[in-house]
Formats: structure tokens, C-alpha cells, sequence
């Protein structure tokens, strides 16, 4: 598969932003890179008149290189911090079991190893004593149960993905390898509703099997950002182009209408870039979630 945008992310844009290198620095490169390469296209123009249609193709060559390579640097950029973010969290929700399971479970243990030591030592009331110590011992059980439940889903929590899983689901149904099929959700899913996250599922979804029954891709690659603010999908596959306004004027049932649609409810918006004469067709899909309707204003802050 040619290199696509996705792959620019993973390869570069995410290895600028682990070496530390802001955003800003790679626009000025990309500026001064085509200041020099403009004006050295410029000088063979003024030599050669009749080179304009080659003069032009470079240009447009030129200005596509750049935006895509500063495209896939500031993706890339997003998806390092969205993963470092879940790796925070990840760790803070270990140290967070750690800590319940070695002071606050241990605590509760040896009170409720002195209750029975008391059981086995106090002669006086017994009946009442025995009535009081079984009710706190019932309470403590209950705590214990309720610590280890506690423990249990924040080691889970950053291993169990909604979207992974259900992905995850849905290739092996469908017998999907992943040397055909690549999906990788970044950031955290705990910052999008799950009404959205069932929408965006379909979505990609459906753009899946376009890719793979309509176009014929060989390769299709999707990623999915979670943020706080907003989840953007990008799916791209080798398959096949078509012509995109065709195709939503003629009112063929490819998915796209319903896609858009979905998106559109959820206050996003998707964007399908191919063409009849090209390889491969690429979808954006870009959801905000700050202002989503029915949020509350807990949940905005």
C-alpha cells in the first residue's frame, strides 16, 4: 500500500512529537522548503517559457508534498499527546488500585481479625456483644467485597475499549486478517458519550465494507482520536476511486447518505475525498464533544 496520511502520522508526525519538536518549527521549514524550491522552479521558467505546464505540475507537486507532511506532523502530534493522556490515566489508575488494595484493604482486614479475636476473648454479654460484633463483621465482608470490585475494574479499565473491542469483534466475524484490515483507537473513550461512540462504530463500520466490498482495497487503515473536545476518524483504503458528488446525487445505496447523516445528527461532520481516476479513497469524520446535545455542564468542565 502507497504510503498514506495515516502512516505519515504513525511514522512521522508521531516521531516529531516524541523528540519534542513543536508544530511551529515544521511550518517554517516547510515554508522556507518551498521559498527555495519556488524560486529555483521559477528560474528554470524564466530560461525555458515553454516549461510553464511543468512549472505548474511542480508547484502543485510541491504545496501537496508540504501540506500533507504538516497534516500527518500535526496529527501525529494529537495522537502522541491523546496516548500519553491514556497512559496517565492508565498509571494513576493503577497506583489508585495499589493503594486502595494496600492501605484501605489491609485496614479493613485487621479490623476485622481483632473483631474476631474479641469474639474469642469477651465473656461479659455475650449475647450482646455477639450481636454487635456480627453486624460489623457483616459490614466490614461487605467492604472487602466492594474493594475488590473496586480494584478489579481499575486494573481493567485500560485494557477493555468499547471501540477496540467491538472492532476487534467485527473483523474476526467477518474473518478480516489484520494485514488487511488495521484499526487503532487513541486517547481515552472515557471522554466521549457512548451514544457516540456506537455512532462513530457504525460509521467506520460501513466505511470498512465499502472499501472492501465496493472498492476492492487490498489495505485499509483506520485511526480513531479521542480527546475531550472532539473524536475525528480517518479511514483510507487502496481501493478503487469514484466520484464522490455522482454517486451522492444519484442516491446509490453505498452507505454514504446514512453515514453523513449519523455524523450530521451528532453535530459532526464527515468528508470523503476520492476520484474516479485515482487509487484509494479517504473519509474524515470529525465529531466536536464539548457542546454535544443534552451535555451537562459537569461533564463540559
Amino acid at each position: 500500500m502507497r504510503d498514506t496520511l495515516i502512516q505519515q502520522v504513525a511514522g512521522l508526525g508521531v516521531q516529531r512529537a516524541t523528540q519534542g519538536i513543536d508544530a511551529v518549527h515544521s511550518i517554517r521549514a516547510g515554508l522556507i522548503l518551498f521559498d527555495i524550491v519556488f524560486d529555483a522552479l521559477g528560474l528554470a521558467i524564466v530560461n525555458s517559457p515553454s516549461g510553464f505546464g511543468g512549472f505548474q505540475a511542480g508547484v502543485r507537486t510541491l504545496q501537496r508534498g508540504i501540506g500533507r507532511r504538516l497534516e500527518a506532523g500535526a496529527l501525529g502530534h494529537d495522537t502522541y499527546l491523546l496516548n500519553t493522556v491514556r497512559e496517565v490515566n492508565a498509571a494513576t489508575q493503577r497506583q489508585l488500585a495499589r493503594e486502595i488494595h494496600d492501605h484501605l484493604g489491609n485496614h479493613v482486614s485487621l479490623a476485622l481479625r481483632r473483631i474476631e479475636l474479641h469474639e474469642l476473648t469477651w465473656e461479659s454479654r455475650p449475647d450482646e456483644v455477639a450481636a454487635r460484633i456480627g453486624a460489623v463483621k457483616d459490614t466490614l465482608t461487605e467492604s472487602l467485597g466492594i474493594i475488590r470490585d473496586l480494584v478489579t475494574q481499575l486494573r481493567r479499565a485500560d485494557r477493555e475499549g468499547t471501540l477496540e473491542s467491538a472492532f476487534t469483534a467485527f473483523l474476526e466475524s467477518m474473518e478480516i486478517t489484520p494485514s488487511k484490515v488495521r484499526i487503532q483507537v487513541n486517547g481515552s473513550e472515557e471522554w466521549a458519550p457512548q451514544d457516540v461512540l456506537d455512532e462513530v462504530f457504525l460509521v467506520v463500520r460501513e466505511c470498512l465494507r465499502n472499501s472492501l466490498a465496493h472498492a476492492e482495497a487490498e489495505h485499509v487503515l483506520a485511526a480513531i482520536d479521542i480527546a475531550p473536545y472532539k473524536l475525528q476518524a480517518l479511514i483510507e483504503d487502496d481501493g478503487c476511486g469514484f466520484d464522490v458528488s455522482a454517486v451522492a446525487v444519484a442516491g446509490k445505496a453505498n452507505g454514504i447518505a446514512s453515514a453523513t447523516e449519523r455524523v450530521e445528527l451528532l453535530g459532526g461532520t464527515i468528508l470523503f475525498t476520492s476520484a474516479p481516476d485515482a487509487v484509494g479513497t479517504r473519509v474524515t469524520i470529525t465529531i466536536p464533544l464539548m457542546d454535544l446535545p443534552g451535555d451537562s455542564v459537569e461533564r463540559a468542565t
